[in-house]
């Protein structure tokens, strides 16, 4: 259709179409506006660690190195507790740490009631509590190691081992992906019954190398000079901090905490002074 009643309708539509816009734009000001007038998602954790400086620890005191009670203070010391004790002095100097002993068995259920902000406890990453809790980046890799003589030559990776005679553990569990399960089998290694008395055999000379977890290695390389780890950890066993899910803000924190620690070297003095 032409004529003058067509181009009045045109004019009409236009018109129509300039004020829908605007009202859209005027909505999603509003919607914008709204949205900048709401409350971010509080973190319950972070908010009464602001008002009390107190930043709640659970640990159990019971497994030295990472956490025990010295005998003449009372004290709870331990690589766990001066770790919880930094986190608290980085996310302010305002926040202290305050260390709540909990039995092994209670821990997650005292974080889930409250009673605490965060667990560090030696506790490795456990995919099944995932919807309770969420957890840090590790902090710690107890994993089993490769340790040796000072003195010897031409064993860095796994697979220098071969032909090698090699002390394990009673109990002993070749992991990793088939080929490195497979070398492990393969391997016809030595047992003694505890990871401590692999490492005695090592230093008398009776294997040439031992494969033992982390924590016992680092523990008796700093009692014997003679011995030390070589290459990357054969398996991980990641110790992490778990919080509440909704502590996001308490997690971010104790994240960025752990990554500077590890880039500048805290987490490595840390291990030197208590293994």
């Amino acid at each position: 259709m032409s004529g003058p009643g067509a181009r009045i309708r045109g004019q009409e539509w236009r018109a129509w179409l300039l004020v829908g816009g605007a009202l859209a734009l005027a909505a999603a000001v509003g919607i914008f506006l709204l949205r900048g007038a709401l409350p971010e998602k509080v973190d319950p954790a972070w908010e009464r660690m602001e008002q009390t400086g107190l930043f709640r620890v659970c640990t159990d005191p019971s497994w030295p190195p990472f956490e025990f009670v010295n005998p003449e203070t009372g004290r709870i010391e331990g690589f766990d507790a001066d770790l919880a004790r930094l986190l608290a002095q980085r996310m302010s100097p305002d926040v202290r740490a305050e260390i709540v002993p909990v039995g092994f068995d209670s821990l997650y259920d005292a974080l889930l009631a409250d009673r605490c902000d965060a667990l560090i406890s030696a506790l490795p990453y456990e995919p099944m509590r995932t919807e309770d809790v969420v957890f840090s980046v590790a902090y710690f890799n107890a994993g089993l190691v490769i340790v040796v003589a000072q003195e010897t030559r031409g064993i860095e990776h796994l697979q220098d081992l071969k032909g090698r005679v090699v002390g394990v553990e009673w109990g002993f569990v070749p992991e990793g992906d088939r080929r490195q399960q497979s070398f492990l089998r393969d391997l016809g290694a030595r047992r003694y019954d505890t990871a401590e008395d692999v490492l005695r055999a090592l230093e008398v000379g009776e294997v040439e190398a031992a494969i033992v977890d982390r924590l016992t290695a680092l523990t008796q390389v700093g009692q014997c000079q003679d011995l030390t780890i070589v290459g990357e950890p054969l398996t991980d066993i990641n110790y992490v901090i778990p919080v509440r899910p909704e502590n996001y803000r308490l997690l971010s924190a104790i994240n960025e905490g752990l990554l500077k620690m590890r880039k500048d070297g805290t987490l490595e003095t840390l291990q030197e002074r208590w293994f």
